[in-house]
């Protein structure tokens, strides 16, 4: 009768050891899934912001080839029958702002505004100052995939009134 009771204290022992290892397995399961669940909820995330932060790059870039391309002419030649020769405003304009939102800005890529970004555009505000100068400021506008309208804008002084 004394190895009945001591098999049974054995299998007793053995099951509860089986037991808590089941649970720890169960835990550890629990656990993996509830990390990979919250990995890949941020894939969605981590997507969209290098999806904003691309189109601000490109906007930025079409930005600021504007702005060079305008610091090579005189303050007199920011007018608008210039601007539409030299092909940095759509055709047709008259007063600023001016829109630019057709025009491939990098002759490398051929971006325009509207090509670059979605429904993109681009504007060209010119203002006179004293000492035959003039401010130019430069926006790039486009709609973002959450629906947002985004901008980007800079601008520079031509002329001696720095």
């Amino acid at each position: 009768m004394n190895g009945v009771p001591n098999l049974r204290t054995r299998l007793t022992r053995r099951h509860r050891r089986l037991g808590v290892i089941s649970i720890d397995a169960l835990t550890a399961v629990f656990v993996t899934a509830l990390g990979a669940a919250a990995f890949f909820s941020l894939i969605p995330v981590v997507d969209k912001s290098q999806r904003i932060g691309r189109q601000e790059s490109i906007a930025m870039q079409l930005n600021n080839r504007m702005i060079e391309q305008l610091q090579l002419l005189k303050p007199a030649d920011v007018q608008p029958a210039v601007l539409s020769e030299l092909n940095l405003i759509d055709a047709g304009q008259t007063a600023s702002p001016y829109s630019f939102t057709n025009i491939p800005l990098d002759e490398a890529s051929r971006y325009s505004p509207a090509q670059a970004l979605p429904n993109g555009t681009g504007r060209l505000e010119v203002i006179s100052l004293p000492n035959n100068s003039v401010e130019v400021r430069v926006q790039i506008s486009w709609q973002s995939s959450s629906g947002r309208q985004r901008t980007v804008q800079s601008g520079t002084i031509l002329g001696g009134f720095r």
